[in-house]
């Protein structure tokens, strides 16, 4: 069977090119030997499922694997306990029928007298006590249940018998393992109507899940390595997995996502493409193609709705996509936006302040954020901006700015300081896309410091890459350390000129642009 790279469901080796978790999947096996009870909450498409489905294998042989999922189970079994008890029972034999009918048969003799969480404790007790194995206990998609006091209950439950067996009191499972995309750890529930929502610990006793499910270059390595040889490319292993590591952050949808592009796609559309032959081009045409507007994925719909059914977190984010904030802003778990958004995936600590995870994912949510001010906020009033900045298919960066000087005077001159800080940024990438549109990209490269600055990297036709660096004029001493630090990146992405927009909210200010020889760079700089 051909192999592919998978974005969805389970990764399987015969028919998927699958990073190498080995040392991931030692650390999970640990927690499990050790007897721990624990939740892997991480984001959809995380490698999740992937992770449970290995598990599954492994301890088939060694224990009494009950594996279930709330995903598809209905609504009704969590109304109330005489509900949920003997269908979850039910459930339990149902998980081992296939491999195991004698146990499942057990299972069915035991649970005549399951009717509520009480029985079902007994239950559980008496099949432990039964069997010759040890008995773990899997659940995914417990997210489905974790809004109810029913499920708080069931927690505490557990957390009661596992106290007991720690004392020599009671027989329960060995380890109990939940999956989903919320920490089960803090359940927020609004118990009656009317009741103020509060913060309950029912799974105190877990054990913290500290497993890093992302894919570092060295893990992203095993996978390139694994479809080069299978497919006789040539690939510099080490630089792509770091190009792909950056992209991606490791985010495994991501970074699986990268190279499928690639291995089915790019050949149809970039006629420089050579199939046995990966270059870093390549994972950058992906990153482009991965990124395009007129594309989506379940992933970023996701992403979207996400940011738009959490007010808060959609502020938070747009303050740390355009560097709204001065000084960025301090990352702290304890914030419940801030873990909203590391639970989904959006966000991440980079050297100690909120950011984006991932740079596919700025630029998504960028995208996003700039086309829903134009659907729904009726946009800049920027009309008539077209590909007219062209010089023998390059663009004129220089001309850009200017015009934009010339656009800001024009519109927003009488705009409030506070407005434009918030929108400035936003308004120069909508000005900008329709003129890159078509022959071009940009994107917004990263930026944790604490410099209010934005980078903007754009291409253009086949060889053309230029860097714009917005930032906010706070004097000269300032000044200083961004041109430093705006020659710093063009010696990252190999390029000797550069460009800067300052964006000057001072009374008196002056719309002027300067060329500014710094180090060994050309600047072109332009303050509206």
């Amino acid at each position: 069977m051909e192999r592919e790279f998978n974005v969805t469901g389970i990764c399987v080796p015969d028919k998927h090119y699958m990073v190498d978790i080995s040392r991931k999947f030692d650390q999970v096996m640990h927690l499990i030997e050790k007897g721990k009870y624990f939740a892997i909450n991480r984001p959809r498409q995380y490698g999740k499922t992937t992770m449970l489905d290995k598990i599954e294998r492994m301890l088939d042989d060694k224990c009494i694997l009950i594996s279930l999922s709330f995903a598809g189970v209905g609504d009704t079994i969590f109304e109330d306990e005489q509900s949920f008890s003997p269908r979850l029972v039910e459930m339990f034999a149902d998980s081992l029928e296939m491999f195991h009918p004698e146990t499942a048969q057990l299972i069915r003799n035991i649970n005549c007298d399951v009717s509520n969480l009480k029985t079902l404790a007994t239950f559980i007790t008496k099949f432990v006590q039964k069997v010759d194995r040890d008995v773990v206990l899997l659940i995914d998609e417990v997210d489905k249940a974790s809004n109810n006091q029913l499920f708080v209950s069931f927690l505490a439950m557990f957390r009661d018998k596992y106290l007991l067996r720690e004392r020599g009191k009671d027989f329960t499972f060995k380890s109990v393992i939940l999956a989903g995309v919320h920490d089960v750890k803090s359940l927020k529930l609004k118990i009656r109507e009317g009741e103020e929502v509060k913060i309950n610990s029912p799974w105190n006793i877990a054990a913290d899940f500290n497993v890093d499910m992302s894919f570092n270059p060295a893990e992203i390595k095993t996978m390139l390595v694994d479809y080069a040889e299978e497919n006789e490319v040539k690939m510099d292993f080490d630089a792509l997995a770091e190009r792909i590591h950056y992209y991606t952050s490791g985010y495994p949808f991501l970074v699986s996502k990268i190279c499928k592009n690639i291995d089915e796609e790019e050949a149809d559309q970039n006629s420089d493409y050579d199939p046995k032959h990966w270059t870093l081009d390549d994972i950058d045409w992906s990153f482009r193609w991965l990124t395009r507007e007129v594309y989506t994925t379940t992933n970023f719909d996701d992403l979207a709705k996400n940011l738009e059914n959490n007010t808060d977190l959609y502020e938070l984010v747009y303050n740390v996509v355009f560097g709204v904030k001065e000084h960025g802003m301090i990352f702290s778990a304890l914030d419940p936006v801030v873990n909203l958004g590391c639970l989904y995936g959006i966000l991440c600590e980079r050297n100690g302040k909120v950011a984006i995870h991932n740079l596919v994912y700025e630029q998504i949510i960028a995208n996003y954020m700039r086309s829903r001010k134009v659907t729904r906020d009726g946009g800049y009033h920027i009309i008539g901006v077209s590909g007219a900045f062209e010089n023998d298919v390059r663009l004129d960066i220089n001309k850009i700015l200017l015009k934009f000087q010339e656009f800001m005077k024009e519109h927003y001159s009488d705009k409030d300081a506070s407005f434009l800080e918030r929108e400035g940024r936003l308004v120069f990438m909508s000005f900008l896309k329709p003129i890159v549109n078509g022959k071009g990209f940009m994107w917004k490269e990263p930026v944790v410091s604490d410099e209010r600055r934005m980078d903007i990297v754009v291409t253009f036709g086949k060889n053309q890459k230029e860097v714009i660096e917005l930032k906010i004029w706070r004097g000269n001493k300032y000044h200083q350390r961004g041109l430093q630090q705006l020659s710093d990146y063009l010696d990252f992405q190999g390029i000797k000129t550069g460009y800067l927009l300052i964006f000057d909210f001072n009374k008196n200010k002056q719309y002027k642009s300067e060329q500014i020889r710094f180090a060994d760079k050309d600047i072109f700089a332009v303050t509206v």
